[in-house]
């Protein structure tokens, strides 16, 4: 049973990080039991634990649902994570090598193809590719582990911004920016330029987040 809800959690994690599943949506026992071809106790396992790690919560009545985290929990998540993101940046920066130059800029092409096709979902995943190349880029493991477990609490939202017109061609340029400056070893414009990247998303989500009220 314990692998069953081991994929059952990767499943559901890939939905809400792609914005198939966003924050507020409810998750019916019965029709993902239906849906995976499983009995009622992995899907349940799975939801436990998925609670535990705060991506999904329980209300009365509604049973499990994507959590919506409130404004001030997000502000202050993602003023972590520009900190820890902007600190990778510097890293990777003074010790780039061309493996993990080539990685960053197949993210950093990614980003690229979805924002000429417009296509969201595909922006979100290679967004977040695009960020972890970095981190790994930054050669601190303990640094990976904590954006790791920072991405798996803010990135069922960052894609709540792309929605707004032209938002991913300016994303886009930034991280074309970001990558300038990696590239170039100016870590000091890196780590500002991330900072400020991360940090422009999330003052944008509090208004996003009314709408899910």
């Amino acid at each position: 049973m314990a692998r069953a809800s081991d994929q059952l959690i990767e499943q559901l994690k890939h939905e809400i990080f792609s914005g198939l599943l966003k924050p507020g949506d409810q998750l019916e026992e019965a029709d993902l039991a239906a849906r995976f071809g499983v009995s009622r106790t992995p899907i349940r396992e799975a939801i436990r634990s998925m609670v535990d790690c705060g991506l999904l919560e329980t209300r009365p009545r509604k049973g499990a649902i994507i959590r919506v985290l409130s404004a001030k929990e997000l502000n202050d998540l993602f003023e972590v994570a520009a900190e820890l993101e902007g600190m990778a940046c510097r890293l990777a920066s003074e010790g780039l090598t061309q493996t993990a130059k080539k990685t960053i800029k197949v993210g950093l092409d990614q980003c690229q193809a979805a924002t000429e096709a417009q296509d969201i979902p595909a922006y979100a995943a290679a967004n977040i590719a695009f960020h972890s190349s970095i981190h790994q880029a930054s050669g601190n493991n303990w640094l990976v582990e904590q954006l790791t477990q920072i991405q798996a609490r803010i990135n069922v939202y960052r894609l709540m911004p792309y929605e707004i017109v032209g938002r991913l061609e300016t994303s886009l340029q930034e991280h074309k920016e970001i990558c300038v400056a990696i590239f170039a070893s100016d870590g000091l414009r890196a780590n500002t330029l991330m900072r400020d990247h991360m940090m422009l998303q999330g003052q944008r989500l509090p208004s996003l987040l009314k709408t899910m009220k």
